[in-house]
């Protein structure tokens, strides 16, 4: 892509490049990557941004096509994994009858040129609440916006994985886990009925949410509300046929949305911001295969240490967890050993590779790059 536009905001692993009026803008992935909401790590990844730009366009160009949904809910894969009550209810909503016909709805501009760390999308507004020092305040999304932000983190889960946050977040109390729909506590493992979870979005750190409050501070109805999550749902289940049919298991992801006009006064959904490896947990033959082994490379450093000191100092006397990091604990993280770094840049590749030859029916890393000699080196 060429004749750029000027960078409008500057993220932990993704510029924004454009103007604020325009009709398009331009996502440039960098080769930056962040873990535990630290932003911007001190080793960059050998074309991981263009990796995460083609996973992206590939995923809005398979969930955009009407005839990758048309079947979805005669799959073995699917009525083998998922309760049948779940899946009756989702196949016959109006939604997946509006996918079967035209595809799933994103911000994607989608041309040949996949081979780029670029992505062209739709412009839609962000409007980010105002925080007073102790509160934000979310009072715009009672004025019903279109073309903007839903100020959520929309989460996943078709499983439970050994230490997953859920459980962590939940425990024992019962009462908790009947708000998502569960009359017992359940182990870990697949679930019959896959869990939507949610979190703040424009806030300066995620903030799990239970439905009452998400539903509020987004201003939606209860009709716009159900869409939301019927959405979610069928964005799960189609991705975790996806992956079935490549070798891998899905177990959870996260997606962010935009409102557009619908109908009968009610608004729509649309998919927007990136799908790709660092939205999801995969297993690959049992084993996990994301990026989670560099959290893993950093916990139990000195930095991830005062790393969690400063989260803790800073919900009692407030400020920037980053900052206090930096400044009370002089801590910051080191850069990551050969062995570690390649193995990030691998699996970004890997997945990638494997994306796009069911997609595209093409590669655009080297044949070195692919699942089962990743899992031979690594896993």
């Amino acid at each position: 892509m060429t004749n750029l536009p000027p960078v409008l905001y500057r993220g932990s692993v993704k510029n924004v490049r454009g103007e604020v009026s325009a009709e398009s803008l331009v996502f440039e992935f960098s080769d930056r990557y962040s873990v535990f909401d630290w932003g911007e790590m001190p080793d960059q990844l050998d074309e991981k941004g263009k990796t995460l730009s083609i996973m992206g366009k590939s995923f809005f160009q398979y969930l955009g096509e009407s005839a990758n949904w048309e079947g979805l809910f005669s799959s073995e894969i699917i009525n083998q994994t998922f309760s049948s009550e779940y899946l009756s209810a989702l196949s016959q909503s109006e939604i997946y009858k509006r996918y079967c016909a035209q595809g799933l709805n994103h911000h994607a501009v989608l041309d040949d040129e996949f081979n780029t760390p670029y992505l062209k999308v739709k412009n839609i507004s962000v409007i980010r609440p105002p925080f007073d020092g102790v509160n934000y305040h979310y009072e715009a999304y009672t004025d019903k916006p279109v073309h903007a932000l839903v100020p959520l983190e929309v989460i996943f889960r078709l499983g439970l994985s050994q230490g997953n946050s859920l459980t962590k977040r939940l425990g024992s109390d019962l009462s908790k886990w009947k708000a998502f729909g569960f009359n017992e506590i359940p182990e870990a493992g697949l679930l019959k009925t896959p869990i939507i979870d949610f979190s703040t979005k424009l806030e300066r750190g995620d903030r799990y949410l239970d439905y009452s409050e998400a539903q509020k501070i987004s201003g939606m109805n209860d009709s716009e509300w159900i869409e939301l999550q019927q959405m979610t749902n069928l964005i799960a289940l189609n991705l975790f046929r996806f992956h079935h049919d490549l070798g891998l298991e899905l177990w959870d992801g996260k997606i962010e949305v935009g409102f557009i006009p619908g109908s009968d006064g009610n608004r729509s959904f649309i998919l927007v911001d990136s799908i790709g490896i660092d939205e999801l947990r995969l297993l690959y033959k049992g084993k996990s295969f994301s990026k989670e082994f560099l959290r893993e490379t950093y916990k139990g450093s000195a930095w991830f240490l005062n790393l969690e000191a400063a989260k803790k100092d800073v919900l009692v006397v407030g400020g920037d967890f980053k900052e206090v990091c930096l400044s009370k604990y002089n801590s910051s993280p080191l850069k990551l050993n050969p062995e570690v770094k390649a193995r990030a840049e691998a699996v970004y590749k890997s997945y990638s590779n494997a994306v796009t030859s069911k997609v595209l029916g093409k590669k655009f890393f080297s044949e070195e790059f692919n699942l089962e000699d990743y899992s031979k080196r690594y896993l």
